[in-house]
């Protein structure tokens, strides 16, 4: 019984990691083609955005004048995609 709890625990987490993830490609993806001040990109943000910010602390030295591209969602989502196995692993050793 309280195996089957923990299983189901996990994988509201790995479900709640997953839309996460989700939602940093699709704020990815809107800052090519919105404005950084529109709504959507606001509301995203400030869910995303105190993940992402250590990540972009951590590639500060990628970014030059000439290449203005920010790898701190992809390395957000590699991340989470990391801790997403992992769980996932530890839910089939619970369930069995």
């Amino acid at each position: 019984m309280g195996d089957q709890i923990l299983a189901s625990i996990l994988q509201g987490v790995i479900w709640f990691l997953n839309i996460f993830t989700w939602l940093i490609v699709i704020n990815a993806l809107l800052s090519w083609i919105m404005t950084p001040k529109h709504p959507i990109r606001i509301f995203i943000g400030r869910i995303v955005e105190p993940f992402i910010a250590p990540f972009r602390k951590l590639t500060e030295g990628f970014r030059s004048p000439t290449f203005p591209v920010d790898f701190s969602p992809l390395f957000a989502y590699i991340a989470l995609q990391i801790i997403i196995m992992l769980l996932e692993r530890l839910q089939y050793l619970v369930m069995f």
